[in-house]
């Protein structure tokens, strides 16, 4: 329901707001500049102005001090505004633990003696102002950060008019999505937040009208710990030196590593192990270099393209700055390599060209034409708590040193589209995935509520999944072994059809003895709260069909192995599928209710424990073990099978020895790659 200008619907359609749940009222127009465009431009003034350590440690008197007198008026008056048609008494219900918000002097409130409570919070304060008949502006909930000041919670407002007998109607409510409501016990104290009502009020406040402001809201104002801020900011040379499976892991590899802006060169040098003396000049090697750097930057155009004015956005402002202040753009160069020789081990660097540009050399080896005996490495969520991860993941790298590749089952990082989190990420395991590959999965915070940007373009994977879906699912085979990954994020009716579809169809043609499928989302998982019915509807006859031997799962925050299953059955060794969950990381859910919930019993199932699992194949026999950190044996199992004997392939054309320089045509295709995957700008 929305307010008309004309006053005689005013009073009709205020009467009915009076007596039912919270409604908005028609905005009228923001003008310009609006408090978030002011709020923007001090933050991006500040970065220039101040370093990190200086923007860390300011106080709101330094941050007024170095604002306008003008900003300040916009932050101070503009954050809510509302037309009265009496004088009236506004209250502003605050809570006690920051700084008062500075306006509030500024505007002639006063601090009373009376307190009121919302539900999940401590006792609060009332300051009171009068204001003429006319417009009323309020400031932004505040200029300080939550983390550093305890919580923030945004003021709630109630509005009497001085004279008791007068009739009080409230218009012109600016923002579109705040609203009117009685202020009562039980009643809610923002718009947006059902949960957070009303349980202790004053006499005098109960029945007085309530402007609400939204909840999500209340971090608009702030210019202290305003932007995200990297341990680990980029430099001219090169770090997070990654690896990534290519297109057939016998012949080709893909090489990605990040740079400060300054350094647009982006160049690999390799050589067989075998041959290596180094890459000082004059030393024979290989060269391929990058079509230029893929610029990750600032994503608040991408945010923003369905908003006509940052006004309009309704999530936080601190969204709009997942990039590091103190490192907002950095370059990430991505190098595929082709025409290798398989079952080779392989050196290689990473540069600019230039000599002292270059990083350690590092190597891979590329899987054997012929299949045979491998191993890989399975990790779960990390999201966060990286320093306590290292040691796992190093540990799982140092003791498995022939492991071809790393599978991440998702949630590598608790905030996908935030660079710093996965600066944390790189840096916790450097030196580990440019040796090992990493076969990454999406999970739900690589998304974390927007699409997966900053993952899509940070990591060049195989292009073989539905159109559409390139990259979010891939297949490839390794050895006598089928990987499939999935996108578990990916829910609607529709995208799972799809995924299933090309799932079936990926499995049909794989002739191999081994097929693993990797997803974050479980299928059958351990926390007895969740649970992914669409996905089991989705994907389980696919599974079933093409007798899946492992499905390698992540989100649920503990270890679990399920018997092999069929059909939602136990069925013999070597005949159903085995579901795994695992987490690597420091969060942990509560496990339990499988039995209740599924109607079979799990092989194991353990709560509070991080681990990385070794799986083993060689040919007819599948090997796995799952370790702690201290290297203890938590669980095991093997599988036997007859290994597939496939119709021998006939040789490709044209295939290159990897023994000589890249020709130009290939460099070229690289080059064209890199150009289709450049952001905006």
């Amino acid at each position: 329901m929305f307010f008309s200008s004309r006053p005689g619907r005013l009073v009709r359609v205020f009467l009915i707001l009076l007596l039912s749940m919270p409604s908005l009222v028609s905005a009228q127009s923001a003008p310009n500049p609006t408090v978030r465009d002011t709020v923007f431009e001090i933050q991006q003034r500040f970065l220039e102005q101040f370093s990190t350590e200086e923007l860390q440690s300011m106080t709101p008197d330094q941050v007024l001090g170095n604002i306008s007198a003008g900003e300040r008026h916009i932050l101070g008056t503009d954050f809510v505004r509302f037309t009265v048609n009496v004088p009236v008494v506004v209250s502003v219900i605050r809570d006690p633990w920051p700084a008062e918000q500075f306006w509030l002097s500024d505007l002639g409130f006063e601090k009373t003696d009376l307190k009121a409570r919302i539900r999940h919070e401590t006792e609060w304060e009332v300051w009171q102002a009068r204001f003429p008949a006319g417009e009323v502006g309020l400031g932004v909930n505040g200029i300080i950060d939550g983390d550093s000041n305890g919580s923030i919670e945004s003021y709630a407002i109630a509005v009497a008019p001085v004279d008791a007998t007068a009739e009080l109607v409230i218009s012109d409510l600016y923002h579109p999505s705040f609203g009117l409501d009685t202020v009562a016990l039980e009643r809610p104290a923002w718009a947006d937040e059902e949960s957070r009502y009303f349980i202790e009020l004053p006499e005098q406040l109960v029945g007085q009208q309530s402007v609400q402001l939204l909840r999500t809201r209340r971090n608009d104002g702030q210019l202290i710990r305003f932007a995200n801020i990297t341990p680990y900011p980029s430099t001219a040379r090169p770090d997070q030196v990654v690896l990534t499976l290519g297109d057939d892991p016998a012949t080709s590899a893909v090489v990605q590593w990040r740079t400060g802006r300054t350094e647009g060169a982006g160049k690999v040098l390799f050589q067989e192990k075998s041959r290596f003396t180094g890459f000082d000049a004059g030393d024979e090697y290989l060269s391929a270099s990058s079509g230029g750097p893929v610029v990750i930057d600032s994503p608040r155009e991408d945010i923003l393209a369905e908003y006509d004015t940052l006004d309009d956005y309704p999530g936080g402002l601190l969204e709009l700055r997942p990039e590091p202040g103190n490192d907002p753009v950095v370059n990430r160069h991505i190098v595929p390599l082709r025409d290798l020789k398989s079952a080779t081990t392989y050196v290689y660097a990473v540069g600019n060209g230039e000599d002292g540009g270059w990083s350690a050399p590092r190597e891979f080896t590329t899987d054997p034409a012929d299949p045979e005996a491998f191993s890989f490495i399975y990790m779960g969520d990390v999201q966060h708590g990286f320093e306590e991860w290292e040691p796992l993941v190093r540990r799982a790298y140092e003791y498995t040193p022939n492991a071809r590749f790393i599978v991440m089952t998702g949630d590598m990082v608790n905030r996908g589209p935030e660079r710093d989190d996965w600066d944390a990420f790189f840096h916790a395991s450097e030196g580990v995935y440019s040796e090992q590959p990493l076969v990454p999965v999406l999970g739900n915070h690589e998304y974390n509520g927007q699409e997966p940007t900053l993952y899509l373009d940070q990591f060049m994977l195989p292009e073989n999944g539905p159109r559409g879906m390139e990259e979010r699912l891939y297949s490839f085979r390794y050895g006598d072994a089928f990987f499939a990954i999935v996108d578990g994020s990916l829910k609607g009716e529709d995208e799972l059809a799809r995924q299933a579809a090309w799932l079936d169809q990926q499995l049909a043609q794989a002739d191999s003895t081994w097929k693993f499928v990797a997803i974050h989302q479980p299928i059958y998982g351990s926390r007895p709260t969740q649970d992914e019915p669409e996905l089991r509807e989705a994907f389980l006859p696919v599974l079933d069909r093409h007798g899946v031997d492992l499905m390698l799962q992540g989100h649920t925050h503990a270890y679990l192995r399920t018997q092999p299953m069929k059909g939602g059955e136990v069925v013999p060794e070597g005949e159903g599928t085995v579901y795994l969950v695992a987490n690597s990381g420091t969060k942990f859910y509560e496990v339990g209710g499988f039995q209740e919930k599924y109607g079979v019993e799990p092989a194991v199932m353990i709560a509070d424990l991080a681990t990385y699992q070794v799986i083993d194949v060689d040919g007819g026999e599948l090997r796995y073990r799952a370790y702690d950190v201290d290297g203890t044996v938590v669980d095991a199992f093997t599988v036997e099978k007859t290994p597939v004997d496939p119709e021998p392939e006939p040789p490709a054309s044209g295939g290159g020895s990897g023994g000589g320089s890249w020709g130009p045509g290939l460099l070229l295709a690289g080059a064209l790659l890199l150009r289709r995957r450049r952001p905006r700008g």
